[in-house]
């Protein structure tokens, strides 16, 4: 199985169980029509990121919202003024996700570690693939300067997984620039093979934390601060590939 049909798969995973609210549905499956006012607010958003499984954010109209949560247009204007707040909330829950998930496991081997990490990261892209590239796109109609927020907390985050490291140093400047250099690589990369799927997600993890390890090596021969600091992660970064 290639990583499209993963992450088809998978996506039609998190379409079925985004369908499901935080009360019990009905005995027909329909969501109970009365609800608290925040389970209703959280069954819509809910709504949106199932159908987010099947199309584009964009594409997704309050029509869409009201008839596959069964509610009336009236009762979706009484949570949000618009589809774009609605999209907003929906999208800032696919961040707060990401960024529970996003950690370094235990170990001594830096390279395992973040080759875990970068591998959740990909799973990640391929449940939330629709919400996960309208985020990065700058051209998306929904983008905006809170988007571009949702994804800065994200790439803070990583940054901040990176300080960890290094407490109580805060990195070189050299070395920041590095690692929201390859924050990026590793971003766009993913959009990429979201749409290819020439690599399986092993495969793929592995490649990116190479990459990550060259970057700060070249960092290194430019900067004796940051090559200082790379020296401390060395240690625990495992050995290189042959």
């Amino acid at each position: 199985m290639n990583a499209s049909s993963v992450a088809a798969s998978t996506r039609g995973a998190g379409t079925r169980g985004a369908g499901t609210t935080g009360g019990a549905d009905t005995p027909g499956g329909r969501p109970p029509r009365r609800m608290a006012p925040e389970q209703r607010r959280d069954h819509l958003i809910t709504t949106a990121l199932g159908l987010y499984g099947r199309q584009a954010p964009e594409d997704v109209s309050v029509d869409d919202i009201v008839t596959a949560a069964d509610v009336s247009r009236a009762l979706f204007y009484r949570y949000f003024t618009n589809i774009r707040e609605l999209h907003l909330a929906a999208l800032g829950r696919v961040v707060d996700e990401l960024i529970d998930r996003l950690v370094l496991p235990p170990g001594e081997d830096l390279r395992q570690r973040l080759r875990a990490t970068v591998a959740e990261f990909i799973a990640f892209t391929e449940t939330y693939a629709t919400s996960y590239t309208a985020l990065l796109r700058s051209g998306s109609t929904i983008a905006t300067s809170t988007t571009d927020t949702l994804v800065d907390r994200v790439r803070d985050h990583v940054l901040g997984l990176f300080c960890t490291l290094l407490d109580p140093d805060a990195p070189a400047p050299m070395l920041e620039r590095t690692v929201r250099g390859w924050i990026s690589v590793v971003e766009t990369t993913v959009l990429s093979w979201l749409r290819a799927g020439d690599l399986s997600r092993d495969e793929l993890a592995a490649w990116l934390v190479d990459q990550f390890f060259a970057m700060l090596a070249t960092t290194a021969g430019h900067d004796e601060d940051s090559a200082e600091q790379a020296g401390r992660l060395r240690p625990a970064a495992g050995r290189a590939p042959s």
